[in-house]
């Protein structure tokens, strides 16, 4: 029986496609660690207008606006160096020239970069001037590029100035070069750890890419406030705060707003704080720790950060319900036991977090640990006492 996988395709090029798809991505992932390294970098947009839109602040060019750097990225396999025949051969120009003609008289600052894997030819004056903005002062540039876009030389007076011709490392290097930036980032992370965020972090960026298409793009770029559709293809500072905290602060934990979660059918958790008479806060409070806790948990899964051994989150599971058990006792025949037994576990975690969460788990994080036993209390393993008892 022949198997498809021996017969020679007709058509074999897809493959090579979705390899270049990748390598825009790393380079996207460039502009994003730059981002993370608290650089000029505002936002990275991918595959609007160009394959890749930069924007700055503080750049020298624009020094009180937004300075964009619309990329255009070009691979190949041929690891010679790149002469002026082979950019034009391989048409940037021809897409940064599109890109000018719209975005001029925009009142955008602007550069046009063709960004090339490899490395140019320096014996080559036209391609050399290019990269530099020289252009438009190499006659040689001038006149070729002129009949490659056929156009006149007078019309590239405003555009040749623009163009930066940029060499990117080769595929096999891109991924070796950020995830190495990526690990000076976090220098106190496990280099598993640093390939989860990479992975994180490419991910993201190919969300970004697959955006969907959007009308009127030459408006959109002069608008404060551009639709959804833009901004799924936009990786700014908000985007990637996570990450940046788990570099910079890996014992820390950013919380965020879940209340829009919670709004569901009661659980155990909640009907076993009304039986101890919990006040409303409480109740909301409860909720909202154990909401915390388990897109902790499953962020961390997500990252691959999450330990496999299970023992380890049994050990710690068993120390807050020994420790809840304990409090609960001390709470017992109060009027509202539900709400002395919630603050004094809070008090406890929030003092001695490492006491229990030795991993650590929960980045030994008092608001974490509190959700967490929030979430053992919902498996039905200890309640918060019971008005009954009261004398």
């Amino acid at each position: 029986m022949v198997d498809p996988i021996e017969i020679e395709a007709p058509d074999d090029t897809g493959s090579d496609v979705v390899r270049r798809f990748e390598y825009q991505i790393h380079i996207s992932v460039q502009a994003v660690l730059e981002m993370l390294a608290g650089g000029t970098v505002s936002h990275v947009t991918c595959e609007h207008i160009e394959d890749v839109v930069v924007a700055r602040r503080g750049d020298p060019r624009c020094i009180s606006g937004v300075f964009w750097d619309f990329q255009q990225i070009k691979t190949r396999d041929a690891t010679e160096p790149w002469t002026l025949t082979d950019v034009l051969a391989s048409k940037p120009l021809k897409s940064l020239w599109r890109t000018h003609t719209t975005v001029a008289g925009t009142g955008l600052t602007y550069q046009l970069t063709a960004g090339i894997e490899g490395h140019l030819d320096p014996a080559d004056e036209a391609v050399q001037a290019l990269s530099r903005g020289q252009g438009g002062d190499n006659a040689a540039c001038r006149k070729r590029v002129a009949t490659h876009l056929k156009v006149k030389e007078d019309a590239l007076t405003g555009f040749l100035p623009l163009v930066r011709i940029k060499p990117l490392p080769r595929r096999g290097d891109i991924e070796l070069r950020n995830t190495r930036v990526l690990a000076d980032l976090g220098p106190g992370l496990t280099m598993a750890m640093i390939d989860a965020l990479y992975n994180e972090l490419l991910r993201r960026t190919r969300d970004a890419t697959q955006g969907l298409p959007v009308a009127r793009w030459t408006e959109l770029l002069v608008l404060d406030n551009p639709p959804p559709a833009v901004l799924n293809k936009r990786l700014s500072a908000a985007s990637i705060a996570d990450v940046r905290q788990r570099l910079t602060r890996p014992d820390h934990v950013l919380l965020e707003d879940l209340s829009q979660q919670l709004n569901g059918s009661e659980t155990a958790l909640v009907r076993k704080l009304r039986a101890g008479a919990a006040s409303r806060e409480v109740i909301e409070e409860a909720q909202m720790f154990r909401a915390h806790a388990e897109r902790h948990r499953f962020k961390e899964l997500a990252l691959g950060a999450w330990p496999a051994d299970q023992a380890i989150e049994t050990d710690l599971d068993q120390r807050l319900l020994l420790l809840a058990r304990r409090t609960g006792r001390s709470h017992k025949g109060q009027p509202q036991p539900a709400d002395g037994i919630f603050d004094e576990l809070q008090r406890t975690l929030d003092a001695s977090p490492g006491t229990y969460d030795r991993h650590p788990l929960y980045a030994q994080d008092g608001v974490l640990l509190m959700g967490r036993a929030c979430a053992i209390s919902d498996e039905c393993k200890f309640d918060w006492g019971s008005d009954r008892d009261a004398p």
